[in-house]
């Protein structure tokens, strides 16, 4: 398991092989950057993203966007590969 420790905020951010297609999660969550990036790109505001991920401190939250922030091009690649599986299952 790789753990980012770049800085701070990326202390609770971890890559493992075979978990999220290997690409950076929220601790042990399982949950991916990419989901916090999301609801945040959609809302910008972090109190909404805590109702949706009520499992997230708020911590983990501001560590997941901190994260995005310092590598978008990680997440971002993230995103595009789950958009492209989305239209791959759509067009079946």
């Amino acid at each position: 398991m790789a753990a980012h420790r770049d800085d701070e905020s990326d202390a609770t951010i971890h890559e493992t092989p075979g978990v999220s297609g290997g690409y950076p999660c929220i601790g042990t969550t399982r949950i991916p950057v990419r989901t916090v990036a999301h609801l945040f790109a959609m809302t910008n505001k972090v109190d909404i993203v805590m109702n949706e991920l009520p499992q997230l401190s708020r911590e983990q939250i501001e560590d997941a966007l901190a994260y995005y922030h310092a590598h978008p091009a990680r997440v971002d690649e993230d995103i595009a590969r789950n958009l492209a599986t989305l239209a791959t299952l759509r067009a079946r």
